[in-house]
């Protein structure tokens, strides 16, 4: 860790939480008890912060300093309300592209992906609070700096986003090799949100349930499946191809 990037201690992390900072992860002592962390944990539940309970030895060597069980990274990227981005991009007389990443947790993965919906004009990208990889320096470096450039969302309940997305007039098309349905086949010229699944699961079913198209890339080889990361520059730059046309 460097100093920059981490907050450390009970009463300046709860402080820092409380203030809104853009914290990407909290770390706390698995064993750790008393009022003080009762009041940390629901703070972290209110505020929608995402955490790891670790045992104190794998703390003590994250942290050399008197942490007091508690450490928090600090985001080096400001997150912000989908409902902004979303208003934004309307307001501006565009039609809105957005990108809903459900559990990507490879940060290689993750910060390709980035890199490709900056280049590709996506208004915002959104990930869960938890199980999503972590926003940090190694992220922005694999996105080629483009994470300092999108507008990034984080939210806990993907599926109420989704369906609030709905309801505000986008089509959601989930990216899955669960249909015969084709990619090419979606009109990406009205307002649209891409679900791109986790490497290891695909899309939460109960998201895939709830999209209103689900469309998968031809695969032609052995081979049953993309990279996630490539599976994601494929379907933006078929929404390119058709806002182009």
């Amino acid at each position: 860790m460097s100093k920059e990037n981490y907050i450390f201690g009970m009463h300046p992390v709860m402080e820092a939480i409380k203030e809104n900072k853009d914290i990407d992860k909290v770390l706390v002592q698995s064993d750790l008890r008393g009022p003080n962390v009762t009041e940390l944990r629901k703070l972290l539940k209110d505020y929608k912060v995402s955490f790891q309970n670790l045992p104190l030895g794998r703390l003590n060597h994250m942290c050399k300093k008197p942490h007091q069980g508690v450490v928090a990274y600090l985001s080096p990227v400001e997150f912000q309300p989908y409902q902004e981005v979303l208003a934004k991009a309307y307001e501006a007389g565009k039609v809105p592209l957005l990108l809903i990443l459900d559990h990507i947790s490879d940060v290689g993965n993750f910060g390709a992906i980035c890199r490709t919906a900056e280049c590709t004009g996506v208004d915002g990208i959104i990930i869960p609070v938890k199980g999503s990889a972590q926003v940090n320096s190694e992220a922005i470096k694999r996105s080629a700096g483009a994470l300092l450039k999108v507008n990034l969302c984080r939210e806990r309940d993907l599926t109420a986003v989704m369906e609030d997305l709905q309801n505000s007039g986008l089509q959601v098309v989930a990216c899955s090799e669960k249909t015969e349905d084709l990619l090419y086949d979606v009109d990406y010229t009205v307002p649209t949100a891409i679900v791109m699944g986790s490497e290891d699961n695909g899309i939460t079913s109960h998201i895939l349930k709830g999209a209103d198209k689900t469309v998968a890339i031809p695969m032609l080889g052995e081979i049953e499946s993309l990279n996630v990361s490539v599976s994601a520059g494929i379907i933006l730059y078929e929404a390119v191809r058709q806002r182009r046309s």
